[in-house]
């Protein structure tokens, strides 16, 4: 934008310039002509005079004018002489200055400028031997001498002229640029989730109704994550404090075979709303700027898992590339998503059953397989609304993979289990 307002004004006043120095310059060329053609006159006056004075002496008399015979000044053809009686010295008159040498053998002196050759003439009087006429003429580029000073002068004022505007362009932009900037600014800091980012009045009025605007859409998308984070925190005291009483009454069953499964069906409830909860806080963690590394947190996810699996005997399979495979989510949140595909592996399948971790690069995004070697997904899937802990898990990390622009798909995998594929988008 800088770039555009200050060519803009460039243009405007490139154009405003040269219409005024089109005339300026036309002007000083007429002004050298006329002041040179002025010396002109004057040259030939001083000739006459010189003539007029020539015969003077010759008659030895003021009250005779004889015309004397003189030596024409100057090249042939730049001075002539025409006598009283139609005799001419010093070159042919010119038909272009025919005209001033009429005026001059009637008594007056005459210029003129016919743009290619300059002519003035001046009368010499003689008495009764009559008038004469000496005929001055200067080429076109004699007529412009001093003109060049000048047309450098209106140079000179053009570049003034063109430099302070680009300068006064530039300062201009910035000023009305800069409050665009920061809105710009405060609508990234926004999409990244700081949501206190406020933008500062500015001295244009249409700039300042569009921060007003964004300031009030951050104040409302802060109040309304600040109900989500209250409910969030009611619903976690509201489901967990019954659970830890019914966690409390399940130790008091006497039967131990009934309590271990009442102990299991209470741990499938907690982790059940665990997940919950972690869906719903999901609103607080996400931005258009998202990204973390998916190599490094599948690295850590499977050092963190691996001592399980070798507790239970479990064969785990890693394979992940070389080198940083970035994804457009937190690390949180893919964090979030592996661990509910790894912890479904070791809490739906029995110990000793082996699984595979993989990382490829696929496309525009990244997959990330979880497969095992259980008995897999079953077959005729009920319909209606997902329940249990595995669905619940798998729609958790659905809506993951979908919030970074990608899919989960489930299937059978290599080891003859389930397979679980995240496809995950790239950050923006």
């Amino acid at each position: 934008m800088y770039r555009r307002l200050v060519t803009f004004a460039l243009i405007v006043v490139t154009v405003a310039v040269t219409t005024l120095v089109i005339p300026l310059a036309l002007s000083a060329r007429d002004l050298a002509r006329a002041g040179n053609l002025s010396e002109l006159s004057d040259q030939a006056r001083g000739y006459a005079d010189s003539w007029e004075a020539a015969a003077t002496r010759a008659a030895g008399s003021d009250d005779v004018h004889d015309v004397p015979a003189v030596e024409v000044p100057g090249e042939p053809g730049d001075v002539v002489l025409v006598h009283p009686d139609g005799q001419v010295i010093g070159g042919p008159v010119p038909p272009q200055a025919q005209g001033v040498v009429d005026v001059a053998l009637s008594g007056a002196s005459a210029s003129v400028d016919t743009g290619s050759a300059g002519y003035a003439a001046a009368p010499a009087v003689f008495g009764e031997s009559g008038i004469g006429a000496v005929l001055v003429s200067a080429t076109s580029e004699q007529l412009n001498e001093g003109l060049r000073p000048r047309l450098a002068a209106l140079a000179a004022l053009c570049v003034v002229l063109l430099c302070g505007a680009g300068i006064g362009a530039w300062v201009l932009a910035r000023r009305t640029v800069r409050p665009i900037l920061d809105l710009a600014t405060a609508a990234e800091a926004i999409a990244r989730g700081d949501l206190a980012v406020r933008v500062s009045p500015s001295a244009i009025a249409e700039v300042d109704d569009v921060g007003v605007a964004l300031n009030r859409l951050a104040a409302r998308v802060q109040e309304l994550l600040a109900e989500e984070r209250a409910s969030a925190a009611e619903l976690a005291h509201q489901l967990r404090t019954p659970l830890t009483v019914l966690a409390a009454d399940v130790d008091a069953v006497a039967d131990p075979e009934v309590r271990e499964r009442l102990e299991d069906d209470v741990q499938t409830l907690k982790r059940t709303t665990d997940e919950i909860i972690t869906s719903v806080r999901r609103i607080d963690r996400e931005g258009l700027h998202a990204s973390c590394d998916a190599v490094a947190v599948l690295a850590d996810r499977v050092t963190f898992w691996r001592v399980l699996a070798d507790f239970q005997g479990r064969e785990f399979a890693v394979e992940l590339p070389t080198g940083p495979q970035p994804v457009r989510l937190t690390e949180y949140d893919l964090t979030t998503a592996v661990d509910i595909l790894l912890q479904n592996v070791f809490t739906h399948t029995e110990e000793g059953v082996g699984l595979r971790v993989a990382l490829a690069p696929t496309g525009p995004g990244v997959e990330v397989v979880v497969e095992d070697a259980g008995p897999g997904f079953p077959e005729h899937p009920r319909s209606g609304p997902r329940t249990g802990s595995t669905s619940l898990g798998l729609a958790i990390a659905e809506r993951i993979a979908v919030a970074s622009g990608g899919t989960l798909r489930r299937g059978a995998g290599h080891l003859g289990g389930a397979r679980v594929t995240l496809r995950l988008g790239r950050p923006s």
